[in-house]
């Protein structure tokens, strides 16, 4: 089916292309030809290095993350995606369907791939709404921990003591003096709230190095904002 779906989609929007990609700002082509999309009635996507294919429509697109999202695997509560910002991800490992997207309880930042002509999970992410790279594609973080980096060991001790019990669940070392902290799960999408307490209890202290969210990584390549 993956491949006939493939073949079935690439030539279809070869052939748009060709007669419509000169006029038609809804049809091209992204990283040099490597994945071809369509962005009309339906989304019909294309992409030859992984040799995978998607056509959906849009509201097929928010069943299918609101599948990825609500998965048990995930463990989140969630109830419906009320807006969603699309984009088409292209590069040498293949494409990525990548959706901003707001619940009635958090923002999500989404990877998808195509798997058999649906969508699969990549990474889910967790969104801030501080306006970082609003105009960008989005990487999300892992909820309920951060990194932190130590000036000193003074301080991983105060953060593994019964003051921050009840919002830090452990303390592991990644590498030199670099540490990720795991929180307590009624601390999980409220991580700044954690960091902004511990830079009000060690600022001037010249104990926190830095303290980041634990981002997702993805590949480079090229994208476009799916209207």
């Amino acid at each position: 089916m993956g491949k006939t779906l493939f073949w079935k989609v690439a030539l279809g929007l070869i052939f748009a292309n060709q007669v419509f990609g000169a006029t038609d700002l809804q049809v091209g082509t992204l990283s040099e030809g490597s994945c071809w999309y369509e962005n009309k009635e339906a989304l019909r996507i294309a992409s030859f290095n992984d040799k995978s294919a998607y056509s959906g429509s849009r509201t097929q697109i928010i069943e299918e993350f609101e599948a990825l999202i609500t998965d048990p695997v995930q463990k989140v509560e969630h109830t419906k995606i009320n807006d969603i910002d699309l984009s088409l991800h292209c590069g040498g490992y293949g494409a990525s369907l990548v959706a901003k997207v707001n619940t009635d309880s958090n923002s999500f930042c989404i990877w998808a791939k195509f798997e058999k002509g649906i969508l699969s999970l990549r990474s889910l992410g967790s969104l801030t709404s501080d306006g970082k790279n609003p105009n960008g594609l989005c990487d999300g973080h892992k909820w309920g921990e951060f990194i932190l980096g130590a000036n000193s060991e003074e301080l991983i001790t105060e953060l593994q003591t019964a003051k921050w019990s009840s919002m830090i669940k452990a303390v592991t070392l990644v590498s030199n003096k670099v540490y990720k902290v795991v929180l307590q799960k009624d601390y999980e999408f409220r991580e700044q709230e954690v960091i902004d307490q511990l830079q009000e209890n060690f600022v001037g202290k010249n104990l926190v190095r830095y303290i980041e969210f634990n981002d997702y990584r993805h590949p480079i390549g090229e994208f476009i904002h799916l209207k």
